[in-house]
């Protein structure tokens, strides 16, 4: 064994005495690789040596230098949340902005162990939040994600971003059914709360799809929407009928939806609820006073669908409403 590999060694176990031998000595390649490719530093850094760290890096260690998955020993500290041997890398020059090799920075090793702290640090040292891994997300993707309140907020300042499918912050914390994600992104009065993304859908909408009353009642309260119509002409209202939400509608009417808006084939919510035998929303919407005698573009009512489905119960209610 040469002496650099045991001083490679020495580094793993944390012996600062035999480090400092060696050191002394002199000739010492603090480049070596083991069969990883980790370094020295980069053990120490794993490790969380911080006085041994200082020694190496004083020495001329790099502070850059990657192992065989592109990782660096920032990569490592910001993992481990060593906030102290974080500013030692940096304050020698360390890459704040490297990437692994699945394309992932620093910033989002932190967020993926929830190290708050050392999220903070980064972003206040200047990491870069705009920047995408290999499948295109970003550090807030990977915070939103995971529902991540608190990094959530050290982040937004990319709230109007969208990913590649056009889905904002807001959408995908919708999506993942995060409640209070929702709540903390709506702190931002720049949020877009009624944007749609690539498949034409709203925050709303995809709540109304996910049968989620809660983040549904938190969007409506915000004041989104509840009568955009999206690509085929269907509102939020179509989709909580047409799922059988009968509390999310409830929510929906309470905030001034068209109860008797058509779709491109001219259907309403109460036409969609009776064609599925929804006896619950069927009977609310009436309550609500839809309109019973819309005829669709197929030329059918509420009750022709009801009807000829064999639905008695919602057939009994539309009947002396219908003529």
């Amino acid at each position: 064994m040469d002496i650099n590999e045991m001083f490679l060694n020495a580094c793993k176990n944390g012996q600062k005495g035999v480090i400092q031998a060696f050191l002394k000595k002199g000739g010492i390649d603090f480049d070596k690789r083991d069969k990883y490719g980790n370094t020295c530093l980069m053990y120490v850094c794993l490790k969380g040596y911080k006085d041994i760290t200082k020694l190496i890096l004083e020495n001329g260690a790099d502070r850059n230098l990657a192992n065989n998955e592109s990782i660096t020993p920032l990569h490592a500290v910001s993992e481990n949340g060593n906030k102290e041997i974080a500013e030692m890398l940096l304050g020698t020059g360390a890459d704040i902005n490297a990437t692994d090799k699945n394309g992932e920075t620093p910033l989002m090793y932190a967020i993926t162990k929830k190290r708050t702290t050392m999220v903070k640090f980064l972003v206040e040292r200047g990491a870069d939040i705009s920047i995408k891994d290999n499948q295109e997300h970003k550090a807030i993707d990977y915070a939103t994600a995971n529902g991540l309140r608190d990094i959530i907020s050290i982040l937004t300042s990319d709230i109007i971003e969208t990913n590649i499918t056009g889905d904002t912050l807001l959408y995908q914390a919708c999506y993942n059914e995060q409640s209070e994600v929702v709540k903390e992104l709506l702190k931002n009065e720049n949020v877009p709360i009624n944007s749609i993304n690539d498949d034409g859908n709203t925050p709303l909408v995809i709540a109304c799809i996910r049968g989620n009353t809660l983040i549904a009642n938190i969007l409506l309260e915000a004041n989104a929407d509840s009568n955009i119509a999206l690509l085929d002409g269907n509102t939020a209202l179509h989709f909580a009928s047409s799922w059988n939400n009968k509390y999310i509608v409830e929510s929906l009417l309470k905030y001034n939806a068209n109860i008797n808006a058509q779709n491109e084939d001219g259907q309403t919510a109460l036409i969609i609820a009776a064609q599925k035998g929804y006896n619950d929303v069927v009977k609310l919407l009436l309550e609500k006073e839809a309109n019973a005698l819309i005829i669709d573009n197929y030329q059918k009512s509420a009750l022709s669908y009801a009807s000829e489905r064999g639905f008695t119960e919602i057939t009994e209610m539309l009947i002396p409403l219908s003529f």
